[in-house]
């Protein structure tokens, strides 16, 4: 008797498994079950530092593009609130640097599992120079990447989405033959900066940037360094010195007391350092960065 009621009751608990999954299945047809995750219709996307966050910006209008490093910030040396842990865990798409934003590393790692764009891995650099985003050739490929990634996760958008792309693609265009024009004839193609973040753009364009400090702003030349710079300016009459916003300018100003030069902003956009930055975006800075490597190399159009 003991046998057959727990008999029975596995064959009213089967029964009502099947009936449950009956039920299921014809409220929800095949390719046609909810999707649970969101319930915002937006598209998640987490940039590390600016110039990322606007290459994904306006090219998915149902996406929400958030920066980890905000206005005013240096990422060199930024530490990830728990927030930002979680928004970089939760993306629908990530997208990181590589090194100007290595404390992200261990997140990615250890908490992402979603889309990540990784940007120096994926054009293949070594993190000898960290600052790719200065180069709106190389950016244009970052851009499609994007887009691919968003088409994917949102392909209802796709059409809206590669029309989007091919606007910033055009965007990053005019930048190009603009420093393609601007710089192709200086006569002191030749500038110093206060940290080595311009390697890309040089290499780009022709010209040649002499560094006082190294990859990180925060690294300190040596005496030997210095004295080597101070006759370097002098011996090729180099005219400027620039630094950046978010780091000190003491020894770029230093320099170019010494040797007579100037000294001026030139600014690395990694982060917006200014109100003038944000009202300008990425495009109005590097237009406005190519007006003083005209002036300082003394370019002729």
């Amino acid at each position: 008797m003991q046998k057959l009621r727990i008999a029975l009751g596995f064959s009213l608990a089967f029964i009502a498994v099947w009936i449950g999954a009956f039920t299921y299945i014809s409220l929800f047809p095949e390719n046609q079950i909810p999707d649970y995750t969101k319930d915002d219709g937006k598209v998640s996307i987490v940039a590390t530092i600016y110039p990322l966050a606007w290459m994904a910006s306006d090219l998915d209008p149902a996406a929400t593009v958030t920066t980890i490093v905000g206005p005013g910030l240096e990422p060199h040396d930024f530490s990830p609130t728990i927030d930002d842990v979680k928004k970089i865990q939760d993306a629908e798409l990530l997208i990181n640097n590589g090194g100007v934003d290595a404390w992200a590393d261990d997140i990615i790692n250890d908490h992402r599992g979603g889309p990540t764009i990784s940007v120096l891995t994926m054009l293949q650099y070594p993190e000898t120079d960290l600052h790719v985003w200065l180069d709106p050739v190389l950016m244009q490929r970052i851009v499609e990447s994007i887009g691919g990634q968003l088409e994917l996760i949102d392909p209802k958008n796709a059409d809206v989405i590669r029309d989007n792309v091919s606007k910033k693609i055009a965007v990053l265009q005019r930048i190009d033959d603009d420093y393609r024009a601007g710089l192709a004839s200086c006569s002191i193609p030749e500038i110093v900066s206060s940290h080595d973040a311009f390697g890309f753009l040089a290499k780009r364009y022709g010209f040649t940037v002499h560094s006082i400090a190294g990859i990180s702003p925060e690294d300190e030349p040596s005496t030997s360094k210095l004295v080597e710079l101070t006759d370097l300016i002098r011996s090729r009459s180099i005219t400027t010195v620039f630094f950046e916003e978010l780091a000190s300018p003491a020894l770029a100003k230093t320099l170019a007391d010494e040797t007579g030069a100037k000294s001026d902003v030139l600014d690395v956009i990694e982060s917006l350092a200014s109100e003038e930055s944000e009202r300008l975006e990425y495009p109005g800075i590097m237009e406005k960065n190519l007006v003083k490597l005209k002036a300082a190399m003394v370019c002729q159009e």
